[in-house]
C-alpha cells in the first residue's frame, strides 16, 4: 500500500484547487488571428538577428504589459522541430539506478517488486517501511527515489515561505538550516546542479539538465526543507515544465492538452538529496528539420499587446522563453495512457510569457508546480503564430 500511495504521490505534478480569476486580468480577445495580423503584421527573423532583437523588444515599453526588472531570453543553440517519443523498456535500468543512488547491499535485501499500475506502466520497486526507503523504475523512464530524510514527507515538506527562481538572478544568499546546518540557497543550488550532473544527466544524454526553482518549505514542527526543480532542455530549448492541464475540447476531461518534463527533488540535510521524482518520465528527442526563421520577439510582443487590449490594470511578465510544447498523441479512447511508453508527442517551439501569480492570490495545493506557484502563461507559435493562453487559476490546477 505505500508503494502505490508513493508513486501516486510522485506523479500527481498538478493538484485541484479553487481561486477565481481576478478582474485585472480580464480580457477581451475576441479578434480573430487575421484580424490581430492586419493591426500587427508579424515579422520573421534568422537566428544570428534574433539577439538584437530581443534587446530590442526588451527595452521597449508597452502599454499593457510591465516586463520584470532584469529580464531576460536566453538565445539557443539550435531552432529546430523536434519529435518526442515516450522512452520503452527503461524498467530494465531499475538495477542501475537503484544500486547508484542506495548501493547494492540495499538493494540486494530489499524484495523488488514488478508492477503493473493503473496508468499502464510496467515497472520494478521496493517500498521499506521500516527502514524508509523507497525506489521506482518503469518502463516509460518514471524515476523515483525517497531516502530516510524525505520518507515521511515525500513531495510535502510543509508550508511554503519563500521561491527562488535560481534562473532570474534572484538573491541567493539567504540562509535556513537543514538538520542543524546552515544552507544558503546558492549552496544548495550548487549541490543539487553538482548531484544531478553526477547522477542524473546521464540518464538523459540528449537534454542538458538545470537547476531552476527552489521552494524553501517549513513543516508544522518548525522543520525547513527545500524543493528543488530542475528543467530540460534540448539545444538549449526549454521542454514545457510550467503547464500541464487536460483538454477542455475533450468530453471526458481525460485527454491531455500539455504535459510537463522535469526532475523535482527533496533536500532536507545539506549533503543529501532525500527525494527525486522525473514526473512524467523519459522522452527521447529525434530533430526532424532546422528552423530558418521564427517570429521576432518583438513581433510576438505587439502582437499580444494588441490581442489583450482590455486589462484593467498591466500584468507583469515575469520570464521570456522559447520551449517546446508537449502534446501526448495516445489513443485516449481505446484506454492508452499519455504515460505508456512508445507514445508520441505533438510539440511546438513556441515564444513562451509567463505572468507570477501574485502571492495573496496563490491557491492552496500548487506544490507541485514547476515553479512553485500556479502561473498564467501565454503561448504564441514561432513558426506559425497561433495563439494559447491561460489566466483562469481553475485551469491551471486542473
Amino acid at each position: 500500500m505505500k508503494n502505490l500511495k508513493l508513486l501516486a504521490a510522485a506523479l500527481a505534478v498538478v493538484l485541484a484547487g479553487c481561486a477565481q480569476t481576478p478582474d485585472s486580468v480580464r480580457f477581451s480577445a475576441e479578434k480573430d488571428s487575421k484580424e490581430r495580423n492586419e493591426i500587427t503584421a508579424i515579422q520573421y527573423i534568422s537566428s544570428n538577428k534574433l539577439s538584437d532583437d530581443i534587446d530590442n523588444a526588451l527595452d521597449k515599453s508597452y502599454t499593457q504589459f510591465d516586463l520584470r526588472e532584469n529580464i531576460s531570453v536566453e538565445l539557443p543553440e539550435d531552432y529546430c522541430e523536434v519529435d518526442f517519443t515516450q522512452i520503452s523498456d527503461y524498467e530494465e535500468n531499475y538495477e542501475k539506478i537503484m544500486t547508484r543512488i542506495f548501493g547494492k547491499d540495499v538493494l540486494d535485501r530489499e524484495n523488488t517488486v514488478h508492477d503493473e499500475t493503473g496508468d499502464g506502466m510496467v515497472s520494478y520497486s521496493f517500498s521499506d517501511d521500516d527502514e524508509k526507503m523507497y525506489g521506482c523504475v518503469g518502463n516509460n523512464g518514471f524515476i523515483c527515489f525517497a531516502k530516510p530524510s524525505a520518507f515521511d514527507d515525500l513531495f510535502n515538506g510543509g508550508n511554503r515561505v519563500k521561491i527562488y527562481h535560481i534562473d532570474r538572478d534572484d538573491d541567493l544568499s539567504d540562509s535556513y538550516e537543514l538538520d542543524g546546518t546552515s544552507v544558503t540557497i546558492k549552496q544548495a543550488a550548487d549541490f543539487a546542479q553538482d548531484w544531478l550532473d553526477k547522477n542524473y544527466a546521464d540518464l538523459e544524454p540528449d537534454l542538458e539538465i538545470a537547476v531552476k526553482t527552489i521552494i524553501v518549505r517549513q513543516s508544522d514542527q518548525g522543520i525547513y526543507s527545500f524543493d528543488i526543480h530542475a528543467s530540460k532542455k534540448y539545444n538549449g530549448v526549454l521542454l514545457d515544465d510550467l503547464v500541464q492541464m487536460t483538454d477542455t475540447s475533450d468530453e471526458s476531461m481525460s485527454k491531455m492538452k500539455y504535459i510537463t518534463q522535469g526532475i523535482y527533488m527533496q533536500m532536507f540535510k545539506s549533503d543529501e538529496i532525500g527525494s527525486l521524482t522525473n514526473g512524467n518520465g523519459i522522452l527521447i528527442p529525434k530533430k526532424e528539420r532546422s528552423v530558418d526563421k521564427i517570429i521576432s520577439l518583438s513581433s510576438a510582443m505587439g502582437f499580444i499587446e494588441n490581442t489583450f487590449t482590455d486589462f484593467n490594470e498591466k500584468m507583469e511578465i515575469s520570464a521570456i522563453d522559447l520551449k517546446y510544447t508537449l502534446t501526448p498523441l495516445n489513443d485516449n479512447k481505446n484506454g492508452q495512457s499519455c504515460y505508456d511508453a512508445g507514445i508520441k508527442f505533438d510539440s511546438h517551439l513556441v515564444w513562451e510569457f509567463v505572468m507570477d501569480v501574485p502571492e495573496n492570490e496563490m491557491p492552496v495545493g500548487d506544490e507541485y508546480s514547476s515553479a512553485g506557484n500556479i502561473q498564467r502563461f501565454i503561448y504564441l507559435d514561432a513558426e506559425s503564430g497561433d495563439l494559447d493562453y491561460e489566466f483562469d487559476i481553475n485551469m491551471l490546477m486542473q
